[in-house]
Formats: structure tokens, sequence, C-alpha cells
């Protein structure tokens, strides 16, 4: 899976998220205010999380 992280104008988003729910996109829509402020260590610490998460979801399947 490869994850991308977009800026969508306001007066658009209803729009995109339709077409890219169209297209089969998973969208994570993030709830934090200053996203523009966010570093490459807090991108990395999510995305470390959200495999250890998926990593043990797996286990239980197997």
């Amino acid at each position: 899976m490869t994850t991308l992280t977009i800026d969508i104008p306001d007066n658009n988003t209803e729009e995109v998220l339709a077409q890219l729910a169209k297209l089969g996109v998973k969208v994570w829509e993030s709830n934090l205010s200053k996203l523009d402020e966010l570093t490459e260590e807090d991108y990395k610490r999510h995305f470390r999380h959200k495999s250890e998460i998926t990593r043990k979801n797996l286990h239980k399947h197997l």
C-alpha cells in the first residue's frame, strides 16, 4: 500500500472524496488543525504505530 498526503481545497472536498471513493482509495482524514507543521518524525511515528497495530491484527488471524 502506498500512502499519500494531499491538500484538497475546501470548496472541492466532497467532490474529490467522492471520486477517490469510486476509485477504491481508502481516505484517512486527520483531525489535526496544524497539519502543515507536522515534521517527518511525526509521520514516521504515526506510520510506525499503524504498522504495529496491523502486524498484531495479522498475527491474530494466522
